[in-house]
């Protein structure tokens, strides 16, 4: 909620505008706004009594909750144009600390509530290590070395205001740049995504490579017979907001083609699909090992006392009706070896997969293969 609750001054923001993120195509099920949110173009809301909504809900049923920002990631898709434009107009090198003095503020509250036992972790971005990249640093002539002292200082003044909490750094993955790793904080939340290639290897691949022919996709010997018709042209994806100028440019195009997949041809695509991640199931099993010993070693020579964690992992599910990796064997086995190895490790916390938020359809269809992975980190 950085940055959505109170303006610079510090003053209560109250109702903001929420938009769909991608206007008529948010439908992959990590964004799928299927609601009265998306059907009547957006909605206001007080983000701040949501958190604290949130909070009290967690200690109702005994819940943690990891606070984070992904603000210029993934948030400024669909929060109200004044911010966006607010928040992309700050100097990147006063970013950090703007967000920690948000995150302080939405701290306060939660303590005045009592609410501040259920804060597993505090996290000032989501996936920082990206954002050197987002940010242009080197057209503007900012160095490694200075991120990563923007980032430091608004850690060190997170934990002097609150000694009894944890502060986090969040990463893609466990190959960061060394240049880049603040050194002072409490744990280290690397994702793991060491399936997603299954993915990119079967079909996704040829889309985000450059020259890519979007008008003649049909045509592709790859893409081209999993794609309904007609078609939606990318051009209406990558104009449906403005703000799409700042988006990672893979994500306009992972809508487009999610919007574009023939949900009949889906059981076909699911199938190979399946048979990837089967045929190379120990290649993805040496992923996660990599994974583990890279961050193992960054650790080692960062700070050895930093807790460790994976708070984001498996791979991800773009259509809503696709499940082939809850019905696959091999899938729960990686997801299982992934647990077990990160036990072994000792690592603190991780999830058995993204997908794992309420909407999770394997919540309902296949509890005992999640509750399982869980319990294989949870007991050993």
């Amino acid at each position: 909620g950085a940055g959505l609750c109170h303006d610079a001054a510090g003053k209560r923001r109250e109702r903001i505008t929420l938009h769909e993120p991608f206007p008529g195509f948010s439908t992959l099920r990590q964004m799928d706004l299927r609601t009265d949110m998306s059907t009547q173009g957006g909605c206001q809301c007080d983000v701040l009594e949501k958190v604290i909504e949130l909070f009290e809900l967690a200690k109702k049923y005994d819940v943690c909750v990891i606070l984070s920002s992904w603000w210029y990631l993934h948030t400024f898709w669909f929060a109200e144009d004044e911010l966006v434009d607010e928040f992309f107009a700050l100097p990147p090198e006063k970013r950090f600390m703007r967000f920690a003095i948000d995150t302080d503020r939405i701290l306060a509250v939660l303590k005045a509530r009592g609410l501040e036992k259920q804060i597993a972790f505090v996290e000032i971005f989501n996936e920082f290590d990206s954002l050197p990249h987002y940010w242009k640093l080197d057209k503007l002539g900012k160095t490694l070395t200075e991120f990563r002292g923007w980032h430091e200082e608004a850690l060190e003044f997170l934990k002097k205001r609150h000694p009894d909490l944890l502060f986090a750094i969040d990463t893609c993955w466990s190959g960061i740049n060394r240049e880049i790793m603040p050194r002072n904080a409490h744990l280290w939340n690397h994702h793991m995504y060491y399936s997603w290639g299954a993915y990119t290897k079967v079909f996704e691949d040829p889309v985000y490579q450059e020259g890519f022919d979007f008008a003649h996709a049909d045509q592709h010997p790859v893409v081209g017979r999993f794609l309904r018709s007609p078609q939606i042209p990318i051009e209406a994806v990558r104009s449906c907001r403005k703000y799409l100028q700042h988006v990672e440019f893979s994500w306009p195009t992972r809508v487009w083609l999610y919007n574009n997949l023939d949900e009949r041809k889906l059981p076909e695509l699911e199938r190979l699909l399946d048979d990837n991640l089967t045929s190379q199931i120990d290649d993805y099993k040496k992923t996660i090992d990599d994974h583990i010993r890279m961050a193992l070693e960054t650790r080692k020579a960062i700070s050895p006392e930093m807790i460790l964690v994976v708070g984001e992992g498996a791979t991800y599910c773009g259509h809503p009706k696709m499940r082939w990796e809850e019905k696959s064997d091999a899938y729960w086995e990686l997801v299982d070896y992934a647990s077990c190895r990160m036990k072994k490790e000792g690592y603190w916390g991780c999830v058995p997969r993204t997908n794992s938020a309420a909407e999770d359809p394997s919540w309902r269809e296949f509890p005992e293969r999640l509750r399982h992975a869980t319990e294989l980190f949870l007991k050993g």
